[in-house]
């Protein structure tokens, strides 16, 4: 085991520019405009690679971008370029976490490693740890000192990232595991998967707080409002399931045909989510209903991140969509392609 120390990194200023992409910006009507990013082919297939994670650096400056050809990539939101390509990992790449100092990255994946990088110059510092399943979602604590990870099989592991030691496993709902999320104050450890049951654990003795029956099919992926304010599910059965952690009430939201395969929180009480539609739906959880349609993608929206006012998209398309929010959708660039942000249709 690789000892990891994530305190007093050294940052060295400056990395090797390489091709920005294609980018090019796209208004709609829904008062969001996106910049369209193109991954380049990384081998001889020429195939250009399905993106199916995301994060965004703390400081909103870095989205870390990743899928099936195994090579983390790192886009440069203010300069939109490509500032670097992270090679070390040997297969599909399923997670990526930002640590919350914003000094590291961390990505795991189908080759069962969890690795971790230097976010500044993007050099690998270690091999956290070696599992002997493939991982399919990690999340780091708020304070950046334990890594809680899931994958296909039906443990849940929480590793220190100082040591890369175990400090706990625990026994999940079911083997085929793809969500998972800490409570905002980081006492508890919520995850799910295949069976549509959330399982909840205090996160300091690994004592089962809470389990239900959520879904009827596969979870996709759990979050947490940053308020902690609500805990929210989306699903392969095509809803959305919402806990109000205060008042104890649950409600659910239909997204018609649209497996959910991402999910993100945009601020209080606002939350998107990214379907098998290859559509991004905005939901106001205090209304109760779809908001806003963001349109655009070609392919089922796999993965989402918000920091800073910014919302990332990616996907089986290949390409990656930057969002941000405008003030004045009227006075865009007439000349860029139209995009539809339509508003839901009244009947479903």
């Amino acid at each position: 085991m690789t000892r990891v120390i994530t305190a007093g990194l050294s940052l060295v200023v400056g990395v090797t520019l390489l091709h920005s992409g294609d980018c090019s910006a796209q208004i709609n009507s829904s008062g969001w405009s996106s910049r369209v990013v193109k991954l380049l082919a990384s081998n001889s297939d020429e195939q250009r690679p399905v993106v199916t994670s995301l994060a965004i650096h703390p400081e909103a400056n870095l989205a870390a971008i990743a899928g099936d050809d195994h090579v983390v990539y790192v886009w440069n939101l203010a300069e939109e370029r490509f500032a670097q390509q992270l090679r070390g990992h040997r297969d599909w790449i399923r997670s990526l976490a930002y640590t919350p100092d914003g000094r590291a990255l961390v990505s795991a994946g189908n080759d069962r490693r969890i690795l971790l990088w230097d976010a500044n110059s993007g050099r690998q510092l270690a091999e956290v740890a070696q599992l002997d399943v493939v991982v399919s979602t990690i999340a780091l604590s708020l304070d950046g000192q334990t890594l809680a990870a899931i994958g296909f099989d039906q443990t849940l592991r929480m590793i220190d990232m100082t040591t890369g030691s175990t400090i706990r496993e625990a026994k999940c709902p079911c083997v085929d595991m793809r969500a998972l999320a800490w409570s905002p104050s980081g006492s508890k450890l919520a995850a799910a998967g295949r069976n549509g049951k959330v399982r909840v654990w205090d996160a300091l003795t690994g004592e089962i707080l809470s389990e239900e029956v959520s879904h009827r099919q596969r979870i996709r992926v759990l979050r947490y409002s940053r308020d902690g304010e609500y805990l929210v599910s989306g699903s392969e059965d095509r809803t959305l399931r919402v806990t109000d952690l205060h008042t104890g009430e649950k409600f659910s939201l239909e997204t018609g045909n649209a497996k959910v395969m991402s999910l993100q929180f945009c601020g209080p009480g606002l939350v998107a989510s990214g379907g098998s539609d290859n559509l991004i739906r905005l939901w106001d959880l205090k209304q109760r209903k779809e908001i806003t349609q963001l349109a655009g993608h070609t392919g089922s929206v796999a993965a989402l991140a918000y920091e800073g006012e910014v919302l990332v998209s990616s996907g089986y398309d290949a390409t990656v969509r930057i969002w941000t929010r405008n003030s004045n959708v009227a006075g865009g660039d007439r000349n860029t392609e139209p995009r539809v942000g339509r508003l839901p249709s009244i009947s479903r």
